[in-house]
């Protein structure tokens, strides 16, 4: 019910400010662009999605190769374990326990460290890309520049999409740094 609220006002909003004086709806008033679009084609964002994927290939590696452990303890646990005496499989079980709870702390660790190595890669494109952004809506006169996935857009004409401009800029853009 919330979320049905919400794009409601995302919808109105569109609305109001297409009905405002001096925002014309197709001739340059108001533009949409695909950010996650930007990052996946632009050749900064392929570059800085194949270093996280390094990242991630790397922390599964280490998690699956901890799971493995796990599982073979388990496996010889479960084999050996009605030979044991009640002691000795009572401290197996914990040992098993705790190499569970470690795993669990290790995953919890990868996954934070993947979201710090995602914030400090992706922060500077979307800096980049904001700047662009705004260069482009003035040169361009845009009253507004709407994300294309947010709530309450439903529709928006192709001729009003200027995410493959942005991407064609942003590329431009590193190439004149690269020089």
């Amino acid at each position: 019910m919330k979320s049905l609220v919400i794009k409601g006002l995302g919808a109105l909003l569109v609305l109001v400010l297409c009905m405002a004086p001096g925002v014309e709806a197709a001739s340059g008033g108001i533009a949409v662009i695909d950010l996650q679009k930007v990052v996946r084609q632009s050749a900064a964002g392929k570059a800085a999605m194949q270093k996280l994927n390094k990242k991630l290939e790397k922390l599964q590696q280490e998690l699956k190769k901890k799971q493995e452990e796990i599982k073979a303890f388990k496996e010889d646990l479960d084999k050996k374990g009605p030979l044991m005496n009640a002691e000795a499989r009572t401290e197996k079980e914990r040992q098993l326990q705790k190499m569970i709870r470690d795993y669990k702390a290790q995953s919890d660790d990868a996954q934070f460290e993947m979201k710090q190595a995602e914030s400090k890669v992706m922060e500077p494109i979307f800096k980049v890309i904001e700047n662009l952004v705004n260069k482009i809506g003035k040169e361009k006169g845009y009253a507004i520049i709407l994300e294309k996935k947010m709530p309450g857009l439903y529709f928006n004409s192709p001729a009003v999409d200027i995410t493959d401009e942005v991407i064609k800029a942003y590329d431009a853009q590193g190439q004149a740094t690269k020089k």
